[in-house]
Order: structure tokens, then C-alpha cells, then sequence
């Protein structure tokens, strides 16, 4: 049930990927930047924007602008994070990493213009929803995206390395690096729900605990898991000296710390009813996959 929930998502999103690229002037990026946002993928981060969308009566199809967005930032972090001078990864999803394929500079382009084209699908004129939840959506990705959320993370997980840090910056990064971008899936889905203030706050923080319990759920996925499970190389946290929370606490502590925030994450989302079964369902997911 879950499985075709989350494919039906995925290809719902690709579709709209695939046609708006297909709009856009022709440049010599477009074959990396397809490459690199077109590649496969689970798009959970799609699927919990239209989970919770579902919990306001939000249909799929007035969410796909966003879905799409958000999967070319988490593209873009990607083709960036594959990079030699990052964490040096030469396969992603089972494939080719974007600058194995295209080169190093190719790449680094196709990865910030698919960053930038990201805004451009959220202000785009034939998305019909009012112009002050375009500005509030792009304020909030922008947070998300940049030195308060992906990027910021990043340069703390390539600075963490090889250094036992705390408990709490572990956690810190990791809110950062990956739950930000999670933050802003249930924020958005409360901004075209047009909720308050406080309920938008409480959304963006049930979305940067699911981010989180995903990075903790990655990185078992690193620790044990195979190259074929994973789409690259695995046991790289370890040789690299990353600061995770199962280097800190080892596995069986950091389980216990995912299934106790699983659980919180799901105590929250039993309260809207039936609407959120698809997001639970997710969320149940993300973990299972791994523990």
C-alpha cells in the first residue's frame, strides 16, 4: 500500500519535472541537470508534502509545483555533495554521480541551476495560489536551502569529520543538512492550508523531526546496508571519520533514539484522524526500511 502510494508520487512529480524542464530554453546544462534530478529515487520528500497536504484536504495537483522544487534542491544537494571536493562519491542511485558523467564544472552548474530553477517553479504564473504564499514559500526554501539549512549543514558535516563532537551539534548538523528541507514539506502544505502562525511552527517542526529520523535511518543505511540498497557505496561514514550519531553511541543506542522519536512523530500525527494515515504510513517507512 505504501509502496504504490510512494511510486504514484514519484511519477506524478517526474511527469511535472519532465514537462517543465522540457519548457525551458535549450542549454547545454539541461542533459546534467536532467540527469541529475530525473535519476530515480524514492521522492519521499514529495510524498510528505502530499501526505500532508492530505491532512487539509489539499489535492496532489496543487502541490506539484512545490513537490517538483523541492526535489531540485534535494537534487542539487546531491550533485554538490558527490562532488571530490565534498564527500567524493562516484555513484548515486545505483548510476553514475552527475560529475562522474558530466565532469566537475558541468555539474556544479547543472546542481545551481537546478537550485534557482527551484524558485522559479513556485512564482511560475500558472501556479494559481496567492502571491503572499509564493513570497511566504520562497522566504521559508530559501531558509531551508541555504546557510541556516542544507548548505550550513554540510559545511558542518565535512567540518565534524575526524572530530568527536557532542550529542547535540551531532544533531544540530543533521537538523540542518537534512531536516530543514523536510521542515519546509509541511510548512509548505500549512501555508496553502493558510494555517496560523503557531500551527505553520508546530508543522515545521514535525517535518524537521521526520527529516532527521530519515538522516538517522541513512545512516544505518551506510553502517550495515548494501551498495545495492543504498545506490552507492556504503561503510564511508566510518572510513571518513562522520560524526553520526551511531559513532558517537553506537548502533543499538542510536536505534533506540530513532524508534523513540518514530514514536513521538507518530503520537503527533494520530491526532488529525484518518487524513494522515498516508503520512504515518511514510514515516513508518523511512525506518523500516533500515532497522
Amino acid at each position: 500500500m505504501i509502496r504504490s502510494f510512494l511510486d504514484s508520487n514519484a511519477k506524478k512529480t517526474d511527469i511535472f519535472l519532465i514537462k517543465y524542464l522540457n519548457r525551458q530554453s535549450n542549454s547545454s546544462l539541461m542533459p546534467a541537470m536532467k540527469y541529475g534530478s530525473l535519476s530515480g529515487g524514492k521522492k519521499i520528500r514529495s510524498s510528505i508534502i502530499i501526505g500532508a497536504g492530505k491532512i487539509f484536504n489539499i489535492k496532489a495537483s496543487k502541490l506539484l509545483n512545490i513537490c517538483a522544487a523541492v526535489e531540485c534542491i534535494h537534487s542539487y544537494s546531491l550533485i554538490h555533495d558527490d562532488l571530490p571536493c565534498m564527500d567524493n562519491d562516484k555513484m548515486r542511485r545505483g548510476k553514475l554521480s552527475t560529475h562522474m558523467k558530466f565532469g566537475e564544472s558541468t555539474a556544479i552548474l547543472a546542481g545551481n541551476s537546478l537550485l534557482t530553477l527551484a524558485f522559479e517553479m513556485i512564482v511560475d504564473k500558472n501556479y494559481k495560489i496567492e502571491n503572499k504564499s509564493k513570497t511566504e514559500l520562497i522566504k521559508a526554501l530559501a531558509l531551508c536551502s541555504g546557510h541556516t539549512g542544507i548548505a550550513g549543514g554540510q559545511y558542518l558535516d565535512l567540518n565534524f569529520e575526524k572530530k568527536k563532537k557532542k550529542f547535540s551539534d551531532i544533531l544540530n548538523m543533521q537538523r540542518k543538512k537534512t531536516g530543514r528541507l523536510f521542515n519546509f514539506c509541511c510548512f509548505a502544505a500549512g501555508v496553502i492550508a493558510k494555517k496560523n502562525i503557531k500551527e505553520l511552527n508546530s508543522l515545521s517542526k514535525l517535518g524537521e523531526d521526520i527529516g532527521l529520523l530519515f538522516q538517522l535511518a541513512d545512516d544505518v543505511i551506510d553502517f550495515k546496508g548494501t551498495k545495492k540498497l543504498a545506490g552507492k557505496s556504503t561503510k564511508k561514514d566510518q572510513k571518513k571519520g562522520k560524526s553520526t550519531l551511531i559513532s558517537l553511541i553506537g548502533y543499538e543506542k542510536a536505534h533506540s533514539f530513532a524508534l523513540q522519536l518514530k514514536k513521538n512523530i507518530l503520537s503527533k500525527l494520530k491526532k488529525h484522524g484518518k487524513k494522515a494515515n498516508d503520512l504515518i504510513n511514510t514515516v513508518e517507512f523511512i525506518l523500516e526500511r533500515n532497522f
